[in-house]
């Protein structure tokens, strides 16, 4: 019992119970400081994308636009009907969609013609729809299947969250002739469904696109850049929740769970006492192996990252107290002692690795 141990080994206890609590609250205090931060840009970028006025961190600002005010002005909107894939690893997503053109004047200024989708690629478009009325109203609408290309934040893969932006200019026109306005009769179809997130919200917006570049074009002045106007539909994806988390990981925490069942052998018994933890280690690579491969190659540190590490330091910290624990057994002859050091160290070990694997998820979710 405790109470029969030795004063200086009563104080190596609690010293050591203290150690190891302040270790996984410092361990507590990084991993909501990396993916809270992570959620905060990730909203913050989302919020500045969708904003008329605001341009995001790492792109150019775009041009002023003109004062003129001889320009066309359509109306565009888009009814998004279908998401067919969507791939995370791939970085791309693919939609289909139905977009309008609405506008008085010329016929021939003809918007559903010249229109392109910017990071993407028009695989499918078809006319379904054209008139033009006696008051010079003109309309166009068009299906249309798509490619885009999208560069997923994966910090916090598998409970993430993404806005997914269909970005439409007109390829012949730009702001000095051709304005659009985002129409907002804009919606999305409730069949539109992602395995694994569930569909939050869209938005719309249209801010101004600058090219930075003459093309090297020779009748172009150099140094002069171009500006189209730019219609952005977003909508917004999140986790259903954290099946997906769940799963990725129960082959870690049953890893780690072998682990800490080695403190219920026998010191003596070394060669089962570091055989748990030396296959929970190589158990939890395996894992991570597994999980990066659903990600794309990345340099970024995020969630699935955090918690592999967070595993494999407990592993590492298990086996740093076994080795105590059997010096004392073995060369000190403190059995007692040991014992206790077992417990405390399964106790306060234990408890750290379970809070530190509740704090991440919510804080990545939630």
């Amino acid at each position: 019992m405790t109470a029969e141990l030795l004063p200086e080994r009563k104080s190596f206890l609690r010293y050591w119970a203290i150690g190891i609590s302040v270790t996984y609250l410092l361990i507590v205090v990084l991993v909501v400081y990396i993916v809270q931060g992570e959620k905060e840009i990730a909203n913050k970028n989302h919020a500045l994308r969708m904003n008329a006025n605001a341009v995001e961190p790492g792109k150019t600002p775009p041009d002023p636009l003109p004062a003129n005010t001889d320009f066309e002005t359509v109306h565009v909107g888009i009814y998004l009907d279908g998401i067919e894939n969507f791939s995370i690893k791939d970085s791309y997503w693919s939609p289909t969609f139905y977009i309008w053109f609405r506008w008085k004047g010329a016929p021939s200024l003809n918007p559903g013609k010249y229109f392109r989708l910017v990071d993407g690629k028009i695989e499918k478009k078809e006319l379904q729809d054209q008139y033009s009325g006696a008051d010079g109203t003109n309309y166009e609408v068009y299906k249309v299947v798509a490619r885009v290309t999208k560069f997923f934040n994966t910090t916090r893969v598998p409970l993430d969250d993404h806005m997914l932006n269909i970005y439409i200019e007109d390829s012949a026109n730009d702001v000095s002739h051709m304005r659009y306005v985002a129409d907002p009769t804009a919606d999305i179809s409730s069949r539109v469904k992602i395995s694994g997130y569930d569909i939050t919200g869209f938005s719309t917006v249209v801010k101004p696109h600058t090219y930075k570049t003459t093309y090297g074009d020779p009748r172009v002045k150099e140094g002069k850049s171009t500006s189209f106007s730019e219609y952005n539909y977003g909508v917004t994806v999140k986790r259903s929740g954290i099946g997906v988390y769940m799963k990725l990981f129960i082959g870690l925490y049953a890893g780690v769970l072998l682990t800490f069942c080695s403190f219920f052998i026998r010191p003596s018994e070394t060669a089962p006492r570091y055989a748990f933890p030396s296959a929970s280690y190589f158990g939890v690579v395996a894992n991570a192996y597994m999980t990066h491969s659903l990600l794309p190659s990345s340099g970024q540190f995020g969630l699935a990252d955090l918690v592999t590490a967070v595993g494999l330091f407990t592993i590492s910290f298990c086996v740093a107290a076994s080795l105590i624990s059997v010096y004392y057994y073995l060369r000190r002859k403190e059995e007692d002692f040991s014992r206790q050091l077992d417990r405390v160290s399964l106790r306060y070990i234990g408890g750290g690795f379970l809070i530190v694997n509740i704090i991440l998820p919510v804080c990545a979710f939630y």
